[in-house]
């Protein structure tokens, strides 16, 4: 009889266990602007150098960063410092048993870069599921910060996780390259 009970507790701790991976995790919170009520990520970063040097090193990092930098940006100021453009980025459907990604859709963004002596602005809005109407990603949750599509969890981490990617990019592609002299 003890047997039976201690084996009945493993199994019924192992199904919690495995129950608990698949409904957890923790969802990051995307940062949501108190004024229009969107998903925005903002920021102000001192950085060292001219508007137009700022604005030179933005535009380099965008050929960079973006396959076809033409098309991405709609903006490209340097008289005002501001550069403004509209990409995208596949999100996936958790993988097949075989390690297979299964593409879930296209998520399309704004970005704004804003650039002032020693210090430059990003902010990055307007996040919408690619489709046939537009989808903010703001109306993917209910009231309650939920989603009765498990699956919008994973979107909205990827998203985030793609977003934290993009800004430290930007930061690093922003910071003067060091000068090596080429004495020979």
């Amino acid at each position: 009889m003890n047997k039976l009970l201690i084996i009945a507790i493993i199994l019924t701790g192992f199904s919690v266990s495995v129950f608990a991976q698949k409904t957890t995790g923790t969802i990051p919170k995307l940062p949501i602007d108190t004024v229009t009520k969107k998903y925005t990520y903002t920021g102000v970063v001192q950085q060292k150098g001219s508007k137009d040097t700022l604005f030179n090193r933005a535009i380099h990092w965008i050929g960079f960063y973006f396959k076809n930098s033409q098309e991405v940006t709609s903006i490209r100021d340097k008289e005002n410092g501001k550069i403004e453009g509209i990409y995208r980025f596949k999100i996936y459907n958790t993988p097949l048993k075989d390690g297979t990604k299964v593409e879930a859709g296209v998520i399309s963004f704004t970005f704004h870069i804003e650039l002032k002596e020693n210090r430059y602005r990003y902010k990055i809005t307007d996040f919408n599921l690619k489709g046939a109407s537009y989808l903010a990603l703001e109306k993917w949750f209910g009231k309650n910060n939920t989603s009765p599509i498990p699956e919008m969890n994973s979107y909205i981490t990827q998203t985030d996780q793609y977003m934290q990617d993009f800004i430290k990019s930007l930061k690093k592609g922003m910071i003067e390259a060091v000068k090596i002299k080429d004495e020979w």
